[in-house]
């Protein structure tokens, strides 16, 4: 028999969002248009008639599943099948319009101080998803935006507690922590585990990064590499001072040329993103490995943000070419690996990137996503070089 979807199959899916975003606005006694100052800049004005058409839009599409809908379960003959599949060609042009409320409405929601509540509603309900989405940056900021509009809610008061410990905001972590200590070790993984096992060893070692950041941005500049992917540019900035051998490797294997082309083949969402071992047909190895500098005593640790050397099975002295991005801190990896720099900009591109593994949480290990499509480090540039040759010491070659 056939069957079309209903709302209530449909429950964690974009289309209920969808219907709640029709109701927010429908209840709404001010509009988008009246809540916004009549001589606001072009730019809001634009965006606000962006808003307003992708609402109206959605609220056509919505209005036209519901009464594909209604004739498929009416009709009796036997072209029900031919209302499915306008059903689901309509599903496409609804999800379509989804997209466009989405992204009409965040870019509002940011243009301006405070958009107004139908936008602030509609923001708070699409933010829900950004952290189960990887879009760690994006949630974070509108959290705290939200939260400043809003500091009486509950739950986004819950929610910035959950997203500032893993966007290196300790300050917000450490007071939220001090104030829901049993709430905040039951979030979950990673950021359950960071505020049970971690909390002050991440804030005493968050102040002593920024004392070190301090102290570079005053001496002689920092190299840098710039990490061009399919998703779009990943500035980082490299830790010379405290692990001059580690820099040094990295350096001259991007003037080889041999990171272009690789992947990033080991992706973790809201976790880590490891590249620099393989193409997407074949592994790439250097041949040989390097020392290791994380037991210097001025060593760097793994924040949000850090970019780290991948040893082979956590054996010392065993890292070669493979590099790690933290994508959210990782104390644990502390005194394992060496850090060997920072992302300056952007973060969110990392948020972007396709998650190649997910942990089966039942068996507590890590599946290789069969249909995942890795993204592509298509160049990386090194600026800012220092007057001398850029040679690791190697340990062995293999």
């Amino acid at each position: 028999m056939l069957r079309l979807p209903n709302l209530r199959s449909l429950r964690s899916t974009w289309l209920i969002k969808a219907c709640l975003i029709i109701a927010v606005t429908a209840f709404s006694t001010v509009s988008t248009a009246q809540e916004l100052e009549k001589n606001s800049p072009q730019r809001v004005q634009e965006l606000r008639s962006e808003f307003d058409a992708a609402i109206l839009e959605l609220k056509d599409a919505i209005k036209a599943i519901k009464k594909t809908g209604h004739q498929f379960y009416e009709n009796k003959s036997t072209v029900a099948h031919e209302y499915r599949k306008k059903w689901k060609e309509e599903a496409v042009t609804a999800q379509d319009a989804y997209k466009r409320v989405r992204e009409a409405s965040f870019a509002l929601f940011f243009e301006t101080a405070n958009p107004g509540k139908q936008v602030n509603e509609i923001v708070s309900m699409m933010n829900q998803d950004l952290i189960a989405q990887g879009q760690l940056s994006k949630c974070y900021q509108t959290t705290k935006k939200l939260l400043g509009l809003y500091p009486e809610n509950k739950d986004l008061y819950n929610l910035m507690g959950r997203i500032s410990i893993l966007n290196n905001d300790f300050t917000f972590a450490q007071q939220y922590y001090q104030a829901n200590q049993e709430t905040a070790e039951q979030l979950g993984v990673p950021e359950g585990a960071l505020y049970g096992n971690s909390m002050e060893k991440l804030v005493t070692g968050y102040e002593r990064e920024l004392a070190l950041r301090t102290a570079d941005a005053a001496g002689e500049p920092l190299p840098r590499a710039i990490i061009k992917t399919n998703r779009g540019e990943i500035v980082i900035e490299l830790f010379e001072n405290q692990a001059p051998e580690t820099v040094g490797n990295f350096v001259s294997l991007v003037q080889t040329g041999i990171y272009d082309g690789m992947i990033f083949h080991h992706v973790l969402r809201n976790l880590i993103a490891d590249a620099g071992l393989m193409t997407l047909s074949r592994p790439q190895p250097v041949g040989y490995t390097i020392y290791d500098e994380y037991q210097k005593p001025d060593a760097r640790h793994h924040f949000r943000g850090s970019v780290a050397m991948v040893s082979k099975n956590n054996e010392p002295n065993s890292a070669g070419a493979e590099f790690r991005i933290m994508l959210v801190p990782g104390p644990n990896l502390d005194g394992q690996s060496t850090v060997f720099g920072r992302v300056i900009s952007d973060m969110s591109v990392l948020d972007s990137i396709q998650e190649t593994f997910q942990v089966n949480a039942e068996e507590d290990k890590e599946e290789f996503i069969k249909d995942a499509t890795p993204d592509i480090i298509e160049s990386i540039t090194v600026t800012n070089l220092r007057d001398h040759e850029y040679e690791p010491k190697r340990v062995k070659d293999k």
